[in-house]
């Protein structure tokens, strides 16, 4: 599990391209998969310094064995990873690239927002366009182009290693 610091989960095609599966922020689950398959499937790549906690499989296995509340939260990270996975194929497949970033960057910012991580409008937003644009299915130049042109609208700010949402309605309108 995150404690702190962000990381991306990740597919390498044979060519050596990367798709970013998902973003991971504070307590989000790295690599769950190895309680079902002994290992871990997806690689987990930090994006910053990140701080995680680790727990030992038979450990986790046997606090579920004990407690099946345990059973229903795990299920409910997994439901709730398997609804973004599902928005972002619908994101990939039917929006346009400033639609794909306007929703990445409200599904951001109401995540870290939830977690307490975000002040007011303003996030950490640690991702370079490269990021951005393995996870979204753009080229990096389509990334700066639609950046700036949100810049240049007064919708977002990017300053010092953080986004400032400067006008949240714009912003639903464009995702």
């Amino acid at each position: 599990m995150l404690r702190d610091g962000w990381a991306v989960r990740f597919a390498q095609t044979p060519e050596g391209r990367r798709q970013v599966l998902s973003i991971l922020l504070p307590g989000d689950v790295a690599g769950g998969d190895i309680l079902l398959h002994n290992e871990v499937r997806v690689p987990v790549q930090a994006i910053t310094p990140v701080k995680y906690c680790a727990f030992d499989t038979d450990d986790l296995k046997a606090i579920a064995d004990r407690d099946p509340n345990v059973v229903w939260a795990f299920m409910g990270i997994c439901f709730s990873g398997h609804e973004a996975s599902e928005a972002r194929i619908v994101d990939l497949g039917r929006r346009n690239a400033e639609q794909r970033i306007a929703r990445l960057i409200l599904d951001l910012h109401e995540r870290l927002t939830a977690r307490g991580l975000a002040t007011g409008d303003t996030m950490p937003f640690p991702l370079r366009q490269q990021t951005i644009a393995d996870a979204l299915g753009l080229t990096q130049v389509h990334v700066s182009r639609v950046m700036t042109a949100m810049r240049a609208l007064g919708v977002i700010r990017l300053a010092g290693g953080s986004l400032t949402v400067l006008d949240m309605h714009g912003l639903r309108d464009m995702a």
